[in-house]
């Protein structure tokens, strides 16, 4: 069964894995697909690329390279190959893809639906061979399919299929007709476009987007807007260092989700010149969240972000005493959290509290990053090395990774200069 396995992983990736490289091509891409860990020396060990060791692979592990070929587990891949042979599963599927018939692969998902918990994953597969094979009107109708009731899917659910789907949106060039008709499928926005927000790419890929939002807003939910439009903002200051026109919303009478409600204070926060606007804007924020009976961090997600992006250790301070117990209920609010350490980081190194320094780098963990903004977690991260460093050699080679990152962003405001002089 193990054999089975390995042969499925590596007809999935195209390739014979035989190298460390391909090891760790493995790696990464699990961590995109799944949001999981698996290293690349256990992999090594898996497919006997390290000849020295035999031992068996655990459970975890079997778990989640199945989960990789979208099973629930190792135990449901098993059964299915028993049941079906090896490739049934996979050759149904393709088959079904390849049809280029719309209503069949609607169809098959809906049987998936009603009949597999984990529908997600399939959704998920299904979605991105689509957008590959740039067959975009059908991914138009199988979100605007109500009896695949996507509007039922929980926000965590949401937020496996925003990540694992937008990512291919960095490299994906659609036509004008494409960007509109799936900026005006609202469960599309839903669950990918308001999931995925890239920040790698604001300015490309998912950018273009965000640029064309406007083009369509007479289409869009009055919060879809807003949230588009809170985008294209923080987009005009990472490319011009300034704001563009102010949103006028009251924040506090929206009704939204938390993590819109606190984009919008964000943008407010990047408009105010003067600490005591800030603090109001920050004030009005908590009041929100601590009136509710489940307070959720996420009404400070986006605050995070820019406090960072101004380097404003006073909003950064006043953030962290608000976050100082945070309570983490769903999987996604992990990757908040690992935004609040490097707030905390930063603040350390600003203080010069080099044991608080050092305890706080070790709760620092990239695997619980997510995708869509990993880079701009990487970018403040190596700021917090940099400054951090007594080595000469070694704050040279944080800069080097710095500058990589800035350049794949591809936004001025980060340039040398900006690392050099964070904390000044």
């Amino acid at each position: 069964m193990i054999v089975v396995l390995k042969n499925e992983i590596e007809q999935k990736l195209g390739i014979s894995i035989q190298r460390r490289g391909d090891c760790q091509l493995l790696s990464d891409a699990v961590l995109t697909e799944l949001g999981e860990s698996i290293n690349y020396n256990t992999i090594r060990r898996f497919f006997g690329v390290d000849k020295s060791s035999v031992i068996e692979p655990s459970k975890n592990t079997l778990n989640i390279l199945s989960k990789f070929l979208g099973y629930a587990s190792y135990n449901q891949f098993s059964k299915q190959v028993i049941q079906f042979g090896a490739n049934q599963y996979q050759d149904n599927w393709y088959f079904v893809l390849n049809s280029q018939s719309t209503s069949e692969v609607i169809n098959y998902l809906i049987y998936r639906r009603m009949k597999d918990v984990f529908f997600a994953d399939v959704f998920i597969r299904t979605i991105r061979e689509l957008l590959l094979m740039r067959r975009f009107a059908d991914v138009d109708l199988i979100f605007r399919s109500k009896d695949l009731k996507l509007n039922k899917f929980s926000y965590s659910e949401s937020i496996y299929v925003g990540n694992s789907i937008g990512i291919l949106l960095r490299d994906v060039i659609l036509e004008d007709e494409d960007y509109s008709l799936l900026l005006r499928n609202k469960l599309f926005i839903r669950h990918v476009l308001s999931i995925f927000v890239d920040y790698s790419s604001l300015n490309k890929g998912y950018g273009v987007f965000v640029t064309r939002a406007e083009q369509e807003k007479e289409f869009l939910s009055k919060n879809d807007a807003l949230f588009f439009e809170c985008l294209s903002a923080l987009r005009h200051y990472l490319l011009f260092g300034k704001c563009k026109t102010k949103i006028s919303i009251n924040f506090s009478k929206l009704a939204a989700h938390p993590i819109l409600i606190g984009r919008l204070a964000a943008i407010e926060i990047l408009q105010c010149e003067e600490d005591e606007k800030k603090a109001d804007v920050l004030n009005d924020l908590r009041a929100i969240f601590e009136a509710e009976k489940v307070r959720r961090i996420d009404y400070f997600y986006e605050v995070n972000i820019v406090a960072l992006i101004m380097s404003d250790f006073n909003l950064i301070a006043a953030l962290n005493k608000i976050q100082d117990a945070p309570h983490i209920r769903q999987h996604y609010q992990i990757s908040h959290h690992q935004l609040n350490m490097i707030l905390r980081f930063l603040n350390a190194i600003s203080t010069s509290d080099r044991k608080k320094q050092t305890y706080i780098q070790q709760e620092i963990k990239k695997e619980l990053w997510v995708t869509s903004y990993y880079d701009i977690f990487d970018l403040f991260y190596h700021i917090g090395l940099y400054h951090s460093s007594l080595n000469v050699a070694k704050k040279n080679a944080i800069m080097r990774r710095y500058m990589s990152i800035s350049e794949k962003m591809v936004y001025p405001i980060f340039n040398k200069n900006y690392l050099i002089s964070y904390f000044d």
